[in-house]
């Protein structure tokens, strides 16, 4: 049995996209260094349209709207431009919403597109690019740790990695957190709060990694700039020891931190640490799992808990759901569970 990408894996060859989000300009060419910060790809972004109902606002029948209106089509707007009026001082008034361009009209409606937006992507990780995606991006490779983790709220980042805790159970609180994390990496425990996430924004952090985070903070931590990575899952959950232990021996390095995160795990949020491959021992990603490999618990009721497979059977195995799955026998400290390969995930 194969999984696609371990864990947590100290040192390994690690591959990134970097894909536009429609065809553009590709800037830098195979075989070539780059940096996190450096520009790889550009494009610019499908242009942005609104409709201003001029005759709704101004409550006039559409065909009166035109003697109303004190913008021509083609006529460059800002914000806040007066588009129409009616009645004197004191009468409604119709305001562009943003900055654009009329591009039309027709029954009491202006059509207004917003200038174009030139979107920049950068490498993000240091190191070679080793495809170019004619029109489309890059792939970038380098050595270093990768840890992947389950939840992101889709921002990514770089910066020093720093741990705000000592232990993995340790929450991470505001207290924890100040000015000399500023653009950092920061590593939690157990969770955090509403209050740290705000200390973190006064801060000015680079980005957060956590074991868990309470589902009432979810619909939240889409609005925060800085990525948010949790490792475990849902809940107040330590980050897993072994997540802990990695993290704290690359406290200080130069840390890539993706948490762009898709249904059904289509893209997973990850952790990335540049490092020279002569620093140790490369380990295979996409290596088949035996009785021995040390393997973590994705789901209920063992979720986060780390083992060593202690059998793989070469038949699927029935479970109370009456299913029947491939799987392995796990060991966790002295108890044996089946865990079918779905909800595993390897550390190496």
């Amino acid at each position: 049995m194969f999984l696609p990408y371990s864990v947590v894996n100290p040192l390994t060859l690690i591959a990134v996209e970097r894909r536009l989000p429609r065809a553009g300009e590709v800037l830098v060419p195979g075989g070539a260094r780059v940096e996190s910060f450096q520009l790889v790809a550009k494009t610019t972004a499908r242009p942005q349209f609104g409709i201003v109902n001029v005759a709704r606002e101004l409550h006039l029948p559409p065909k009166k709207v035109k003697q109303a209106l004190k913008v021509k089509v083609g006529e460059r707007v800002s914000a806040g431009t007066v588009l129409a009026t009616r009645g004197m001082l004191g009468g409604r008034v119709s305001r562009a919403p943003f900055d654009g361009t009329i591009t039309g009209y027709g029954h009491g409606r202006l059509l207004l597109e917003a200038p174009p937006v030139e979107v920049q992507l950068t490498a993000l990780m240091p190191g070679r690019v080793a495809r170019v995606w004619p029109e489309e991006g890059v792939t970038v490779q380098t050595y270093g740790a990768f840890i992947q983790g389950v939840w992101g709220n889709n921002r990514e980042g770089y910066g020093v990695l720093q741990l705000a805790v000592r232990a993995p159970h340790q929450p991470l609180r505001a207290r924890r957190l100040d000015a000399s994390m500023q653009g950092a990496i920061v590593v939690g425990g157990a969770g955090l709060d509403a209050e740290s996430l705000a200390q973190a924004t006064e801060m000015q952090v680079g980005g957060l990694i956590v074991g868990g985070v309470s589902p009432g903070l979810l619909p939240e931590l889409a609005a925060f700039d800085f990525p948010i990575l949790i490792t475990e899952g849902i809940g107040e959950i330590p980050i897993s020891s072994a997540i802990f232990a990695l993290l704290r021996d690359l406290a200080g390095r130069e840390t890539v931190l993706s948490a762009h995160w898709g249904a059904r795990w289509t893209t997973r949020p990850y952790i990335a640490v540049p490092m020279p491959a002569e620093s140790g021992r490369v380990v295979e990603t996409e290596t088949p799992l035996a009785v021995g490999s040390q393997v973590r618990a994705l789901r209920a009721p063992l979720r986060g808990k780390t083992g060593v497979i202690s059998e793989l059977p070469a038949d699927k195995i029935e479970l109370e759901t009456g299913a029947r799955l491939a799987g392995a026998y796990v060991d966790f400290d002295g108890e044996v569970d089946f865990v079918p390969f779905s909800n595993l995930e390897r550390i190496l």
